[in-house]
């Protein structure tokens, strides 16, 4: 595969082909000839008009053969998996420009005998122009190109007059003699690291071959808090709700993952209690109560899928639905006086540091940042945040803690069932 500079150094082999065949022709009668690759815009035209052919990159487009070809690059964490090369297609446009009558049609001419003689680049060609004595491209080599799997075809593209005015006008410069060509395939590939499967040594335990499961495994639809569907996150400690089918299975546990704060926690399940197999209940948890539960888990965006594991099968994992997982904060004060109030909040689980800059308390539905965020080295204790609320008016004002966009839940279920109240230990009483 090619690297970075695969553009350049196409373009300085077909500079050099159409340069080495006029350098076996006798143009005396023309003067000299000069072959460049600018911008069209930036030749001279007019009376001071010099011979020359120019090569000029008006376009890349993607090649559709190969644009497919590999698998993508990262996996769903984001760890790169693979170097699937950027597949190119080039397209020239070359121009012929003469200081008399006929010297552009003439050299348009050769040049287009050249290219049509030469219908590709070969390897040694790109060899000898991109490697040494005098590399076009000094300390920085592009010879990869000369080793890709694909040779370098060139193509002739006949455009017409409208395609021709169009890019004429977009150019801005004045027309001369012209034809297209493409140049087919560019492959630029990465060098990063990567990973790489090892070989298989045998087929499952003892060289047995693949396993036919007769069923299908379980199957996740939903997952919410078991106490109400209008509550949009769950927290430590509150019981999920999981809607599917087939979730009565054998050795069934909860896989919790989050990307962003590299939380993954397993939770074996009880199924023998649901009523069911489309609906199954779980607890979360509880920080402070369960070890590890407060630094184990963060606050984010989970996605959670149920693995069922039978002796001497292969585990069996269903698909992931995503369940938000919000703070559980306690606020002090509760009662204040109206003016700059100093609040401290502490929140379950812990704080994640790259959650630290993003923290806001919503104070009301006025936001707040931190003045400062603790978090202690003792993992069983929680982040400890201090906020200062300006100038604030007589008043109640619910609490909610705001990382990574997920809120805090500030309501409490209402006397009247069905609904919810703000809960009074997450509001503060102005007076």
């Amino acid at each position: 595969m090619s690297n970075a500079l695969a553009i350049a150094a196409v373009t300085a082999a077909l500079k050099d082909l159409v340069g080495n065949g006029l350098l076996g022709l006798d143009l005396s009668s023309i003067g000299s000839v000069t072959v460049s690759a600018l911008p069209p815009d930036r030749i001279a035209t007019g009376q001071t008009e010099p011979n020359q052919l120019n090569l000029f990159l008006y376009q890349v487009t993607p090649n559709t053969g190969w644009r497919n070809r590999a698998l993508p690059a990262r996996d769903g964490s984001g760890a790169r998996i693979g170097n699937p090369p950027l597949a190119l297609d080039l397209h020239y446009m070359l121009t012929a420009y003469g200081a008399q009558d006929l010297s552009a049609e003439a050299l348009l001419g050769f040049a287009m005998q050249f290219l049509h003689e030469t219908p590709m680049l070969s390897r040694a060609q790109l060899r000898t122009v991109l490697g040494p004595p005098t590399p076009p491209f000094g300390n920085l080599s592009a010879l990869s190109i000369a080793d890709q799997i694909e040779w370098l075809k060139i193509t002739p593209q006949f455009l017409g007059a409208e395609e021709l005015s169009k890019l004429w006008t977009a150019m801005q410069a004045r027309y001369r003699p012209s034809m297209a060509y493409q140049v087919s395939v560019v492959l630029i590939e990465s060098d990063a690291e990567t990973r790489a499967a090892l070989p298989v040594l045998k087929r499952g335990s003892g060289d047995r071959g693949p396993i036919a499961l007769a069923g299908a495994g379980p199957s996740l639809s939903s997952v919410r808090p078991a106490l109400s569907d209008l509550l949009p996150a769950a927290r430590l400690g509150d019981e999920l709700l999981l809607s599917g089918s087939r979730l009565q299975s054998v050795g069934l546990s909860a896989i919790f993952e989050n990307n962003r704060t590299l939380s993954k926690q397993i939770l074996p399940l009880d199924t023998s209690s649901a009523g069911n197999d489309r609906e199954l209940r779980m607890q979360l948890p509880t920080a402070g109560v369960d070890a590890g539960a407060m630094a184990g888990w963060g606050i984010g965006l989970y996605s959670l899928r149920l693995r069922s594991d039978v002796a001497g099968l292969p585990a069996v994992v269903s698909n992931a639905v995503p369940l938000a997982l919000a703070p559980r904060i306690v606020v002090s004060p509760l009662a204040a006086v109206a003016g700059d109030i100093a609040l401290t909040v502490t929140c379950s689980p812990r704080l994640h540091p790259l959650q630290h800059a993003g923290t806001r308390l919503l104070f009301g539905s006025a936001e707040i940042a931190a003045d400062d965020i603790d978090t202690p080295a003792d993992e069983t204790q929680p982040t400890t945040l201090n906020f200062t609320a300006r100038a604030a008016l007589a008043g109640n004002y619910p609490i909610r803690l705001r990382v990574d966009g997920i809120d805090s839940l500030p309501v409490q279920p209402a006397t009247n069932a069905g609904g919810f109240d703000f809960d009074p230990q997450q509001t503060v009483v102005v007076a």
